[in-house]
């Protein structure tokens, strides 16, 4: 079976625009899919599948085309702008996001290509390191853990414990493996180090509501799947 392509999504590109694109996009591991309105996009989806999105005023009226624009802000996901001008004030107010890219007239399709390379490959980057397990994300790259979009503050090693089993949910470890992998030495009667780091770590992102680290009696710990939380 041959690999799943990579889904270029695209609103607003001329029929000529978007032919040039299939076209340059159909030899490699993209392929492009034209929607009418933004709001049928999804938004998480394009974002777990390091998808992209070209915006593109070429079809579109202004005020349609900074709506649209505004629109992927809101759902932060990566953007491909096609400026219809040189709209210097909406390039500014644009400019700082890490999603967004653009291209000025008369957008070359060999640059958008470029473009859409470039994108996609830093879309992926990011969601490689990104680890998200319901309501709770570990940010690898800052070093950051939040829950339900709130940060949560974890020593050094209850963070590289939390990441080394959220990385593998429903694995079982045990206690000498935990020391081993995590610790990164063997540690001779000192598995309890493990449990009290396992108790703090779950009165900080354990509540009422969730519960993602579970005892296996007389094995270790597990982190639970998705689907069980």
């Amino acid at each position: 079976m041959p690999p799943e392509k990579t889904k270029v999504n695209s609103i607003g590109l001329s029929k000529n625009k978007l032919n040039e694109l299939e076209n340059k996009l159909r030899i490699s591991e993209f392929e492009i899919n034209q929607v009418n309105n933004i709001n049928d996009l999804n938004a998480d989806e394009i974002k777990d599948n390091g998808e992209i999105l070209i915006v593109s005023g070429e079809d579109l009226n202004l005020d349609l085309f900074k709506e649209n624009l505004k629109k992927t802000e809101e759902l932060e996901i990566s953007v491909i702008a096609l400026m219809p001008l040189k709209d210097m004030d909406l390039l500014i107010s644009n400019f700082s996001r890490n999603t967004f890219d653009f291209s000025l007239p008369p957008h070359d399709v060999n640059e958008i290509f470029l473009r859409i390379i470039n994108g996609v490959s830093k879309s992926g980057r990011e969601n490689k390191n990104l680890i998200t397990i319901g309501p709770l994300t570990i940010n690898q790259e800052s070093y950051e853990v939040t829950l339900d979009e709130e940060k949560i503050d974890l020593t050094f090693k209850e963070y590289e414990l939390l990441k080394y089993l959220a990385s593998k949910p429903g694995r079982v470890f045990s206690r000498e493996s935990l020391l081993h992998s995590v610790w990164e030495y063997d540690y001779y009667g000192g598995t309890r180090t493990v449990d009290v780091h396992v108790r703090r770590l779950r009165s900080k992102i354990n509540d009422i509501r969730y519960n993602f680290i579970e005892t296996v009696w007389n094995v270790g710990y597990r982190f639970k799947v998705n689907s069980d939380i």
